[in-house]
């Protein structure tokens, strides 16, 4: 965490009002962000981690952006042989480091299928479908589909209130309705905390009241109480990933895993 933060650290005090910049965690070339940055060891846990992540691109300075499928929280494929990847990157590596034996076949695949750029480049999960909805008339779509469509798919998480996709649109219309939230000033309030990213996000616009907006996101599956720092006492709750996540009157915030929180203050 230490290390992340110091990136956008890095970037708030280099770029100045007039630069601009951007945000994102995913791409073609990456894994899937979930499973990257998040927690899929259970459902509850990936969509906690997931809007948690949502949370943060939709926070930080700069454009944000989701790469597809993240808005659901899609996941790495579960890659167990060689011939399920078509990534010519994986294939060129197999030559250099297996059958030049510098690494087993089974400590390759396990590589692969965590860094791998298949992942990202698996089809879209459309549908509890076939071929998760992407396509009826070929026999099978570029790359097969990830086994979890059927749970993991956008007509289920439109269907669902409390899905990763609707918290993103949520998340997405925050940053868009308020302009702290795309020109204001950034600030880190706890760099070396191992767990928990507290940042703020402020703007000041002569004649009009300022904007003031604190963001903590917990960035573990275990809970901790968090001690603001000195003067910042949250305010008005405006989004939070779980369900009635509850307040604090004081600088004192009860976290729980994957816990993410957005208040004026």
């Amino acid at each position: 965490m230490p290390e992340l933060k110091a990136i956008y650290d890095h970037h708030s005090q280099a770029l100045g009002k007039t630069s601009w910049d951007t945000v994102f965690l995913s791409n073609h070339d990456n894994p899937r962000l979930v499973s990257n940055f998040g927690d899929t060891s259970t459902p509850e846990s990936r969509v906690r981690s997931a809007k948690l992540i949502e949370t943060m691109l939709m926070t930080l300075r700069g454009t944000p952006f989701i790469y597809q499928g993240d808005e659901l929280a899609m996941t790495n494929f579960p890659f167990k042989h060689l011939n399920e990847f078509d990534d010519i990157e994986v294939k060129n590596a197999y030559r250099e480091k297996v059958q030049q034996g510098k690494m087993t076949e089974a400590e390759f695949i396990a590589e692969s299928q965590r860094f791998g750029r298949d992942n990202s480049r698996t089809p879209m999960q459309w549908a509890d479908a076939t071929h998760a909805g992407n396509t009826t008339s070929a026999a099978k779509p570029w790359l097969a589909v990830n086994p979890n469509y059927q749970q993991i798919n956008a007509a289920s998480e439109e269907a669902d209130s409390n899905s990763v996709l609707q918290y993103t649109r949520k998340a997405i219309a925050l940053h868009h309705a308020q302009l702290a939230l795309i020109y204001g000033d950034y600030t880190d309030l706890d760099p070396a905390n191992p767990q928990v990213f507290a940042y703020t996000r402020t703007l000041s616009t002569p004649g009009k009241p300022d904007q003031r907006f604190l963001i903590v996101l917990n960035f573990s599956p275990k809970p901790t109480d968090y001690t603001l720092p000195s003067g910042i006492t949250p305010g008005k709750l405006l989004l939070a990933n779980i369900p009635a996540a509850p307040t604090s009157p004081g600088p004192t915030l009860k976290l729980g895993p994957w816990d993410a929180r957005v208040y004026t203050f």
